[in-house]
């Protein structure tokens, strides 16, 4: 009955705090790299009306609840601020893969580009991973001060098991309809 109300707890949080965005995650997504646009993308609703994202965001609360144990005290101080941190991931993922891609487009010719230019889009790259360390960093302080250090760890190993399994259902099919897209 305790992981029902924490579980219920966590996904009411999660709902309010996505319901504050939404207003800008449209415009968001359309700037997400393709895969992950394809992962998350809106256009495949499920018979409960969610799409591939709010599914795997359900997914991910239910699991990082009954991984960390949380309880209805810890979940709605969390749940807030691991948004934030998500969010503040997205972005600084996002910032790396758009300087991948022009990156990528100055190498293979696609777009000519000094030395110099490259120079500054490979620098620009490289710090992206750095500033994403920093959000890291900054949120383990955060992080630590909501929940005891031990709970804080679990946090890091649920986001790595999660990774896993979504990784592993893609490979399956899971992802949606149709073979996924690294089946062979």
């Amino acid at each position: 009955m305790k992981k029902i109300i924490i579980l219920l707890t966590a996904i009411l949080l999660y709902t309010s705090a996505n319901a504050q965005m939404s207003s800008s995650e449209p415009q968001e997504r359309s700037n997400m790299p393709a895969e992950r646009t394809h992962i998350m993308g809106s256009r495949d609703i499920n018979q409960k009306g969610q799409s591939r994202y709010e599914q795997i965001q359900s997914s991910k609360i239910a699991f990082f609840t009954t991984e960390l144990e949380l309880t209805p005290k810890e979940a709605e101080d969390f749940w807030p601020v691991y948004n934030k941190y998500w969010k503040e991931r997205e972005t600084a993922y996002r910032k790396i893969q758009s300087n991948l891609k022009m990156i990528t487009k100055a190498v293979t010719g696609e777009t000519k580009v000094t030395d110099s230019e490259l120079r500054d889009l490979t620098e620009n790259y490289v710090s992206g991973f750095s500033a994403e360390g920093e959000i890291q960093k900054a949120y383990f302080t955060e992080f630590s001060r909501i929940l005891p250090l031990r709970k804080v760890a679990k946090l890091y190993r649920a986001e790595e098991m999660f990774r896993v399994k979504m990784i592993h259902q893609l490979r399956k099919g899971g992802g949606g309809s149709g073979p996924g897209p690294m089946n062979r």
